[in-house]
């Protein structure tokens, strides 16, 4: 992942809690206050609820949150590592986010930490990373990463030591385990139909390892190794470009070659994989010369024009995007200014027809990196309950908003007469019109009129809090409603 200057990389259905418990049969006496199940968007642990006369005894589960089958997907999702299962304290914040992706990794040296004949296998850790995929509630973007000593110099890089064919039975043994066709399968059958090769292998020499970015043509033979055993365990599986930085090159002091994705392209990389993939963090905007918002449409622009010039068009996932909300040395921020970002970045994913977002990440990474960019934070024990940040409200809001939206235009300098203002028109599942707008750049104080076409709408801040606005606010009725726009993102609703 790529980040600030660093070398490493409401009204969504948001799933209710049950109260699960046995009550007791008796009735209240009367006057006695009627106790009250928890908020729909609570996913706090239940304790027991007494009233004046009765005491009821629920029973207590860890992490009561169950997270439904999605019958309609979302573009939307969260980076975990390792285990994010029914028993993770992380679990009830990914079901509350919304999201409906997750990103995570499998490391092949984990699994196949031995080259012996016929190879074997531990699925230990993979099949725990994958947990959440056996219910069906959760889409997931496996990260094949970490070579093994025994097949690679570089655990991130070119594999040297074993030809390609290994590689290949490996990827192929790993996709067929969770393809879920109940043949060979892990337990509960879970499936993943995304698989992506290594993170941000556009780096050279980056955390004491070579990585393949100066060796595009040797990833691209690796793809055209790959690409056929990902077919052959599961022809409806997808192969994601390993999402490249692009940005942060060399010749600007930092680690990421680019030329990558060029000899990639130039050796027939392009046949080998189904979905473009890169990062793309608002550090970096205006090197895409986005001064007032967090360059995702641009740089997604400039990712299509290098594909196009070597005759490649592909779907297009961001499967690292986001910002912390620490005052980080370099780079300061708040828990509002991230927050902000979540709905500037979300927004502009449907603006740029990007099929999938990925926040990097749930919770924050740690102690020993240095910026806090988790919707939640971290935890050192399962006991424990993360707090979650005004980032996780603001995802959460997006997602309800932008869930089965339909972009249809980004509105001119003309029509918001305001060079620094951003605005783009959505129409929502249910027909109504909706625009979300900021006057940019993401620090401004001040605000300026956006004029609408409308008798009235519904403003949303952010966070989901709502007010009316009215055509006659300003003074003059003329079928439009003017609005005062910040640099904190509006939703606005044009009520029919």
């Amino acid at each position: 992942m790529i980040q600030q200057r660093k070398s490493v990389s409401a009204s969504r259905k948001i799933v209710a809690l049950l109260l699960v418990g046995v009550m007791s049969m008796i009735s209240l006496a009367p006057g006695a206050a009627q106790a009250q199940p928890p908020a729909p968007d609570s996913s706090q642990n239940v304790t027991p609820m007494q009233t004046a006369t009765r005491t009821y005894l629920p029973l207590t589960l860890k992490n009561q949150c169950t997270a439904a089958v999605k019958m309609t997907k979302n573009r939307f999702g969260v980076q975990t590592y390792g285990y994010l299962g029914v028993n993770s304290p992380y679990y009830c914040s990914l079901v509350g986010s919304g999201a409906n992706w997750v990103r995570n990794d499998i490391n092949w040296d984990q699994v196949e930490p031995n080259n012996v004949t016929p190879p074997v296998y531990r699925w230990t850790a993979s099949d725990r990373v994958v947990e959440t995929a056996g219910r069906g509630e959760f889409e997931i973007i496996a990260t094949i990463i970490r070579n093994p000593s025994w097949a690679a110099t570089s655990p991130e890089g070119v594999i040297d030591k074993v030809p390609l064919s290994r590689f290949a039975s490996f990827v192929g043994a790993v996709v067929e385990r969770y393809d879920g066709d109940g043949i060979n399968d892990a337990p509960g059958s879970p499936r993943i139909q995304y698989w992506e090769f290594y993170n941000e292998p556009d780096a050279g020499f980056i955390r004491n390892d070579y990585r393949w970015g100066n060796h595009g043509e040797e990833y691209a033979e690796m793809l055209a190794a790959v690409y056929p055993a990902v077919k052959a365990a599961d022809p409806t599986a997808k192969v994601l470009l390993g999402g490249i930085a692009y940005d942060w090159f060399e010749e600007q002091g930092g680690p990421f070659v680019r030329n990558f994705i060029d000899d990639v392209l130039a050796n027939d990389g392009g046949d080998y994989f189904d979905i473009m993939n890169f990062h793309q963090y608002p550090t970096f905007a205006p090197n895409w010369g986005s001064p007032n918002g967090p360059g995702l449409v641009e740089k997604t622009a400039a990712i299509r024009t290098k594909l196009a010039e070597y005759g490649v068009q592909k779907p297009i996932f961001i499967t690292e995007s986001g910002m912390h909300s620490n005052d980080a040395v370099g780079n300061p921020m708040t828990p509002e200014l991230q927050a902000r970002y979540v709905t500037m970045l979300l927004a502009q994913t449907l603006a740029a027809n990007v099929d999938v977002h990925i926040w990097w990440m749930l919770f924050d990474p740690g102690a020993t990196y240095p910026y806090n960019n988790g919707l939640v934070t971290s935890v050192s024990s399962n006991t424990q309950e993360p707090v979650r940040k005004p980032s996780f409200i603001a995802y959460r809001t997006a997602v309800a908003f932008l869930e089965g939206a339909v972009f249809q235009r980004t509105l001119s300098s003309g029509e918001t007469n305001n060079a620094d203002m951003i605005a783009y028109q959505f129409t929502e599942r249910n027909g109504q019109t909706l625009y979300v707008a900021w006057h940019g750049p993401i620090r401004r104080m001040d605000t300026a009129d956006l004029s609408l076409p409308g008798t009235a709408a519904t403003v949303f801040d952010i966070y989901g809090a709502e007010r009316t606005v009215t055509d006659g606010d300003d003074g003059q009725i003329d079928g439009r409603i003017t609005l005062a726009v910040g640099a904190q993102p509006v939703y606005v609703r044009i009520q029919p």
